[in-house]
């Protein structure tokens, strides 16, 4: 189901943005451009999670909002839950990608 999921969203790049936040760990970015989400997929692991972008950094979303969205169809719009999540990163600082602190 998680393929299908994947397979959903309308991916603004077929192959995504390959971004090399640390030395030697390269990610793509996928940005779905029906419901503006964003997620990462590590290139080493294989891992894919989800991302709040800013112009800055990337920020990880925690891992039940990313098995969430891993798992569901591509809602077609944003949802309004989803800016309730970019606003809880910003307000409580989650980590950055590729940083030991916020």
């Amino acid at each position: 189901m998680e393929a299908d999921a994947w397979n959903s969203h309308q991916w603004s790049s077929a192959k995504g943005r390959r971004i090399d936040i640390e030395p030697g760990k390269p990610v793509i970015q996928h940005h779905c451009l029906r419901c503006r989400r964003d997620f990462v997929e590590d290139q080493l692991s294989g891992e894919r999670y989800a991302v709040y972008v800013s112009v800055f950094s990337l920020r990880r979303i925690p891992g039940s909002i990313t098995q969430q969205w891993l798992s569901e169809l591509c809602p077609g719009a944003p949802p309004a839950h989803d800016i309730e999540v970019r606003n809880k990163l910003i307000e409580h600082r989650a980590p950055r990608i590729g940083s030991s602190s916020p």
